[in-house]
């Protein structure tokens, strides 16, 4: 698995290579495993971050594992009060929009399974987009769009193949 570190860029690996090759050996290999970090070095390489030194590390220690527990210790990522609004507002416009889909679909096709599926999915795709309008706001709009029609999409096909099975019990 220590393979895996040479994907990220030059910066990063000397920042962090050795301290993650660690934790990937501790690692069981599994698909899962590899799909995180072919999808943390790809972000890596498209949104580089700025790189402190490791001399910089008051803590001592290994400075992913520092800086990742004072992330935590913070609560998160702050937001603005604008953008806790804005994201409420979405959250808010795109609840009503999925109910009145909702309804709308159940009035003319009833109960089926397709219909189903959509009310189930409602609420994750809220949140999806809740989070895309809170915590996505510096990221590309295309990388926003993605990041919520494949996961609606997702979240659909997974609760309509749900309704289709329960509609043949």
């Amino acid at each position: 698995m220590r393979w895996m570190v040479r994907l990220y860029p030059p910066a990063w690996r000397e920042r962090y290579g050795e301290e993650f090759a660690q934790v990937l050996e501790k690692q069981r290999a599994s698909l899962g495993l590899v799909i995180d970090v072919l999808g943390g070095a790809l972000d890596a390489r498209l949104h580089p971050q700025p790189w402190m030194s490791t001399k910089n590390n008051r803590n001592g220690g290994d400075a992913m594992t520092n800086e990742m527990l004072e992330r935590c210790a913070a609560g998160g990522p702050k937001l603005s009060r604008q953008r806790q609004m804005m994201a409420t507002g979405a959250l808010v416009a795109v609840s009503l929009v999925m109910a009145v889909v909702y309804i709308v679909l159940r009035k003319i096709y009833h109960g089926t399974p397709a219909v189903e599926a959509v009310g189930y999915a409602s609420f994750p795709a809220i949140m999806l987009v809740y989070t895309q309008a809170a915590y996505l706001q510096r990221r590309p709009w295309l990388t926003r769009l993605v990041f919520v029609f494949s996961g609606c999409a997702g979240m659909y096909l997974f609760m309509f193949g749900a309704c289709v099975i329960a509609d043949k019990l």
